[in-house]
């Protein structure tokens, strides 16, 4: 387990070297760029509930997944106190998002659990905008440790995280639309087809 921290750590330090390297519109267009997908998430959202199925449980899903898993990424941060790698391993010269801007723990990422959770629930609900959603989920992931605020374990810890969550909102919403009576009376268990 320790090795797996330490290449953590590893790869951290490169990426946010690296990061702090590139031209300063890199540096806005990443700050940017790690709020602003959240946002490109929720209209996505909106849009799979207006494409594929305008019944409410396929943009409730999504809509509710993302602010739990946020939720229970930060009771998890609180819990566990793991100091955020700015704080823990600084980069000379600092890292491109200011630590002192941002709360002291990191495990999990709470961006990244919810970019995850929109994602996963997103994809079910959509399967052809899949490939977008993970790409985007990933986006968001990178962007927490290229501006130095994440570990890679923070990162991939949310999306675990944030997967289960999607995931479980999805089963739980449909489970309560397919358990409702329809107009008949019948629940979908006791209708023919």
């Amino acid at each position: 387990m320790r090795s797996l921290l330490e290449l953590s750590a590893t790869w951290y330090r490169g990426i946010a070297e690296w990061a702090t390297s590139t031209p300063e519109w890199v540096h806005g267009l990443a700050l940017f760029g790690t709020q602003a997908l959240l946002g490109v998430f929720a209209a996505l959202a909106v849009l799979a509930w207006w494409r594929v199925d305008r019944r409410p449980f396929v943009l409730i899903a999504p809509l509710v997944a993302a602010p739990v898993s946020w939720f229970l990424s930060e009771l998890i941060k609180d819990q566990v106190q793991q100091l955020r790698p700015c704080r823990a391993l600084p980069i000379p010269g600092g890292t491109i998002e200011n630590c002192a801007d941002v709360s002291n723990w990191s495990l999990p990422s709470s961006h990244s659990a919810a970019a995850a959770a929109f994602a996963i629930a997103l994809s079910v609900l959509w399967r052809r905008i899949t490939e977008l959603a993970v790409v985007l989920a990933l986006l968001e992931g990178f962007s927490r440790i290229f501006i130095g605020v994440h570990y890679p374990h923070d990162v991939l810890a949310g999306f675990a995280l944030g997967a289960v969550v999607g995931a479980v909102s999805v089963w739980r919403i449909r489970g309560e639309r397919n358990s409702r009576p329809d107009r008949t009376g019948k629940s979908p268990a006791h209708r023919t087809a």
